[in-house]
């Protein structure tokens, strides 16, 4: 039965996201994907051809084409999709290369086009008759071109080790509620359930697991001990510093990683969590009642405030802001294959503008906390830049008692991997009082 089948599942996911832009969060968050009948270990294999195959996509696009007669027809994608499978399987994931040619024919064959199992064939054995291997370039090579050509422009010497990081597989973060306990306890609550796991380095309150896992395998999970948070993004809730009973916003508070953090962190708060997307602030919905905490949860454009502020002006905002997500690529790979260039000119306008609603809503001695997980300079320190160029009454506070990432122009900058963390961007600011 195909629906069992993890390379035909990890096709269709593909088809979904090459042919129809989706997200893999959002496929996978789909009723057909939760609904299919596959056992847990298949649709770990599924996820792990899926996640590598964006992550090395591509790459393997380009040896593909030089390996083809000629191009594969539009209406041919499938067969295209089956032949990455099958190069990535044997180039990258290491699969005994009989099964590989062997599984990855049959899945040309379950497309119902005859004609392509002996191209896959083809393909496949003369890949492993030359002995093909992955150049030197790879890591740079699996980047689209535009995207590589802004790293380089904006890191330069850096820019080779951002793309290598960004290749990786990420790390599980853990988040540890350190009002209801502390890492040591939380080390050892996991070591007693079989988890193998070490305190973070440089992020207080987080736990890196050795392997991932099911969350729901977690000891304390369904509790509330432990949140799911890389360590960089864990950081937000420190630097946001609440004083008790202030008036906190988290403008783009979805799916509400933040929004517990800050609520566990400072608990005599009053937070509004913001989203533009209903169906996301389920997710957040459901965070806050695993952990046992609340907030005013309001559906609204951040860059909209007459929408849903209803006078009574803000301590304290996180604005967490939409980015292109250049930061948590080993996270989000499928991000190479959905980001366009033109988008980045797109998502700096709606980065201004939250910013400037934002800042008309926020107290004279209140304080803003940007954030994204990009890397790209313009959306950051640039964003940042122009902000108070703009902004008379705005003054940053420099982030120079820390010990990760690196202090830029305006704001302080982690790349990925730096620190075993995503590459995040974190920039805060105090509206002056009135004179």
């Amino acid at each position: 039965m195909q629906t069992s089948n993890p390379r035909w599942i990890a096709l269709q996911v593909m088809l979904q996201v090459v042919e129809q832009g989706r997200s893999l969060d959002s496929v996978f968050q789909s009723d057909w994907f939760q609904s299919l009948p596959a056992e847990k270990r298949d649709l770990a294999l599924c996820r792990e051809i899926v996640f590598g195959l964006c992550r090395w996509y591509v790459l393997l696009e380009s040896l593909l084409a030089g390996r083809l007669q000629k191009p594969l027809r539009a209406r041919d994608r499938d067969i295209e999709i089956v032949l990455l499978i099958g190069l990535y399987q044997l180039l990258i994931m290491g699969t005994e290369a009989h099964a590989a040619v062997n599984e990855t024919v049959k899945l040309a064959l379950a497309q119902k086009k005859k004609w392509a199992s002996g191209l896959v064939n083809a393909v496949l054995r003369g890949v492993l008759r030359d002995d093909l291997e992955l150049g030197v370039d790879a890591d740079a090579q699996a980047y689209p071109h535009w995207m590589r050509a802004k790293l380089q422009a904006d890191w330069k010497e850096q820019a080779a080790e951002i793309m290598i990081a960004g290749n990786q597989r990420p790390p599980m973060t853990l988040r540890v509620d350190t009002r209801a306990s502390d890492v040591e306890s939380g080390l050892a609550r996991l070591l007693a359930s079989g988890f193998e796991a070490s305190g973070h380095a440089t992020v207080e309150g987080a736990i890196v697991l050795a392997s991932p896992c099911d969350v729901t395998e977690l000891p304390g999970f369904e509790q509330g001990l432990f949140s799911v948070q890389d360590a960089a993004a864990q950081l937000a809730a420190q630097l946001l510093v609440c004083a008790p009973g202030a008036r906190v916003l988290d403008a783009c508070a979805a799916p509400g990683g933040k929004t517990v953090h800050l609520l566990q962190r400072y608990p005599d708060i009053k937070l509004d969590a913001l989203d533009s997307s209903a169906s996301r602030l389920d997710r957040l919905r459901q965070n806050l009642q695993r952990t046992g905490h609340s907030a005013q949860i309001m559906v609204g454009d951040a860059a909209a405030t007459g929408d849903w502020f209803e006078g009574d002006l803000y301590d304290a905002i996180l604005a967490d802001v939409p980015c292109s997500g250049t930061g948590v690529l080993r996270r989000h790979p499928d991000i190479k294959l959905l980001r366009r260039e033109s988008d980045i000119m797109s998502l700096c306008a709606q980065q201004a503008e939250i910013l400037e609603a934002l800042w008309r809503v926020l107290k004279p001695g209140g304080k803003m906390l940007y954030s994204t997980c990009s890397i790209f300079k313009d959306e950051n320190e640039n964003q940042v830049s122009r902000f108070l160029q703009r902004h008379p009454d705005a003054q940053e506070i420099p982030l120079n008692d820390t010990n990760w990432g690196e202090l830029r122009a305006h704001g302080r900058q982690i790349l990925p991997g730096s620190g075993n963390m995503d590459g995040f961007y974190y920039a805060l600011l105090i509206r002056l009082p009135e004179s």
